[in-house]
């Protein structure tokens, strides 16, 4: 008996003096047996990632934080902590995107809690989701006995984006959704009080099997279309309608991933489809069809470049290239998009987008010319995930 009692008075000194040493440690095994793992985990991440940050130039991923975390060494035997480990060994040999603790301009703690608990989160599940709402608006009063003379104007820009993915060991399926609608008042149109301006549908979906480290066997498909008429100024012709034009691309090859957030897809056998539901209002011509046709077929090969680059959480540039042939016609579509963070809620955002189709040749001219758009704005954006 005198034993025992010395056993059970040897154990709670040394319990508590290694409470005292490691109270980190004996919090997270105490957790164990009431409380999930993964939110104590969020709090030391969080604060040792702070630590980890404070004056770094390089920005640090999950991973890498919870590699460096001495404590997270300790405790390398706990259940939670060896399915993390795994989980990130996983997603590096995958190439999968993990949310990083993101080098930012202004610090922001909760944003940065928000990362660890959105990496955390997804190491529970290998889909991922992402969601994007912007509104801008421009507007301009000005009375008729202004002296500098003048219009009002109205313009606004919605942008609804959202992304959903699963990221396998060695398969990948990615989708992507866009619906872009812009109007504003034209005043030296005096059939219409408000016009559109951008107005565009779009479905991709991409598959991806992986043959080695960055080279992935893949195939596509994409499909766009307007859902709003649009007419030219002064007139009732229509330049785009509902389905006119509606285009379907479909395309088998390689994708080729170096680094992160680039990605290189070469696509010998390339099908695309234009197809214009109204032949009357709308001129086929402008979209590389000849008169009296309604639906375009081609097969060639094509090649997609995407590359998304933020060096800090406020800023981003989001890149997309894409070049088509049918070994007669040329098409080429470049889109640069930055997007600049105000606040949580605010951003301005500037498009720069150049577009040439040798099979596009407009009224009045003798061959293609390069087309060209672009947009400045500032309103509200929000992303979910």
């Amino acid at each position: 008996m005198k034993y025992k009692i010395l056993i059970l008075f040897c154990c709670a000194v040394t319990h508590l003096t290694a409470q005292q040493l490691y109270p980190d440690t004996f919090k997270l095994q105490d957790q164990n047996m009431t409380a999930d793992l993964d939110v104590v985990l969020l709090d030391m991440v969080n604060k040792q990632s702070e630590e980890l940050n404070a004056g770094s130039e390089d920005t640090l991923t999950l991973a890498e934080v919870i590699q460096m975390d001495s404590i997270a060494r300790e405790l390398a035997e706990i259940d939670s902590l060896r399915t993390v480990n795994a989980s990130l060994t996983i997603q590096r040999a995958a190439h999968t995107p993990m949310i990083e603790i993101e080098k930012s301009w202004v610090k922001d703690a909760e944003e940065d809690r928000n990362d660890v608990l959105r990496a955390i989160r997804d190491m529970k599940t290998r889909w991922r989701k992402e969601a994007t709402l912007m509104l801008q608006i421009t507007q301009n009063y000005v009375t008729p006995n202004w002296y500098q003379g003048g219009s009002s104007s109205f313009a606004a820009l919605g942008i609804a984006k959202g992304q959903i993915g699963y990221f396998g060991d060695r398969f990948t399926w990615e989708n992507f959704g866009e619906w872009r609608m812009g109007c504003s008042t034209i005043s030296a149109d005096s059939l219409h009080k408000i016009n559109t301006t951008d107005d565009l549908f779009r479905l991709y979906t991409k598959a991806n099997y992986q043959i080695v480290s960055t080279l992935f066997a893949s195939s596509s498909a994409e499909f766009e279309t307007r859902v709003l008429p649009t007419y030219k100024s002064n007139s009732m012709d229509l330049k785009s309608a509902p389905f006119a034009p509606l285009r379907f691309n479909a395309a088998i090859g390689l994708d080729y991933k170096p680094v992160k957030n680039l990605s290189i897809s070469f696509s010998p056998l390339s099908y695309k489809v234009i197809y214009i539901h109204d032949t009357v209002r709308v001129n086929v011509k402008d979209y590389g069809l000849k008169p009296g046709m309604q639906t375009r077929h081609d097969i060639g090969s094509s090649l997609r470049l995407e590359y998304t680059w933020k060096p800090v959480r406020e800023f981003a540039m989001e890149t997309k290239f894409f070049f088509y042939t049918n070994y007669h016609d040329v098409e080429l579509d470049l889109e640069v998009n930055c997007d600049f963070i105000i606040n949580r809620f605010l951003s301005a955002r500037l498009t720069l987008h150049p577009r040439y189709d040798t099979s596009v040749v407009m009224d009045g001219d003798d061959k293609a010319k390069i087309q060209f758009r672009e947009l400045l704005s500032i309103g509200f954006a929000h992303k979910f995930r």
